[in-house]
């Protein structure tokens, strides 16, 4: 369908727990760890049934894409069944997950059976040391084991790396050189923990990275459903992408709505507008809540106030939210 300003949307992303078992610093530091728990402990997430009805009626109003995302997804037990679920309802074109990697190896065949069609692996760091320190756990071996594993299941991989001032980049993209995957960097959105980070621009970044890899120039691929920007160095096999929420403001084409773990369907990362679906899926009809999201997405907000952060009405940790 298309919102009020006369954009397609079509892109859910669904995030099906607030759980992680890492705790990077910018996302879900041990201090927001507890509160979430607590939350979930009082609020519990969407059942896998729910999620489907929710589904059902996003297809019923135009959608075809979807990602799967956390917190960690591979932390709750009914991900994979999830993504079967989901692959079946007719209409879908994709559906993908987004994961920290921590678990992929030990379930990207079954990842791949059950219909996923790409990976997005969140890697902010290829220095073991500096893993540990950013994310609270000594887990970069399984990440890397998980890259390969999906790799061998014959899912689609990217990288996903956020651009803190800290970024190693040459070693992101050399190792994504080495396993023939895409990497994109991320600007910092002021979302949750993320408001206390002052991120780097991409732009400033993608040329910088000229003056390691040559020139760059549009890549002409489409390489995925989001909002990231390709480009191709001359020294580089693989396409690089960058993310730039903050200095390359892509609303007017953004596609997606998001809806949270606990039913929330979320029109924009920057507002608090959206709609509780939980009451409808309750209380409504199918039809009732095909009628409740249409009327909320037509509803979208034009663009994101992240460069006013005084503006904003999000106050919710991203895991919250779903990232």
């Amino acid at each position: 369908m298309k919102d009020q300003y006369g954009r397609t949307i079509d892109y859910l992303r669904i995030s099906i727990t607030d759980a992680c078992n890492l705790r990077c610093r910018y996302c879900m530091p041990e201090s927001a760890a507890g509160c979430a728990l607590e939350q979930a402990e009082q609020n519990p997430p969407l059942t896998v049934e729910e999620m489907l009805k929710i589904v059902h009626a996003a297809a019923g109003l135009g959608i075809t894409h979807y990602r799967i995302t956390g917190g960690e997804p591979l932390v709750r037990k009914e991900c994979v069944e999830l993504v079967q679920k989901i692959k079946a309802v007719p209409g879908t074109a994709s559906v993908g997950i987004t994961t920290n990697g921590v678990r992929l190896a030990s379930c990207a065949r079954d990842l791949k059976a059950a219909g996923c069609d790409s990976v997005n692996v969140s890697l902010d760091t290829v220095d073991a040391a500096e893993f540990a320190a950013l994310t609270g756990r000594d887990a970069l071996e399984q990440v890397k084991q998980g890259i390969c594993a999906a790799k061998e299941a014959g899912l689609l991989v990217k990288l996903n790396a956020v651009h803190r001032k800290e970024l190693h980049a040459q070693e992101l993209i050399e190792f994504a050189e080495q396993e023939k995957v895409p990497v994109r960097f991320i600007e910092v959105m002021p979302v949750g923990a993320g408001k206390s980070y002052v991120g780097p621009s991409n732009e400033a970044l993608k040329t910088e990275l000229e003056q390691w890899y040559g020139a760059c120039t549009p890549d002409q691929e489409k390489e995925g459903n989001g909002p990231a920007a390709y480009v191709r160095y001359e020294k580089l096999s693989m396409p690089v992408g960058f993310i730039s929420a903050i200095h390359g403001k892509f609303c007017g084409s953004c596609n997606r709505v998001r809806l949270t773990s606990r039913g929330f369907l979320k029109l924009c990362l920057c507002y608090e507008n959206g709609v509780d679906l939980r009451e409808v899926l309750q209380n409504g009809t199918a039809a009732d809540l095909r009628d409740v999201m249409a009327q909320a997405i037509l509803k979208k907000p034009m663009e994101h106030c992240f460069e006013r952060p005084k503006d904003m009405t999000e106050h919710h940790l991203m895991s919250g939210i779903g990232g």
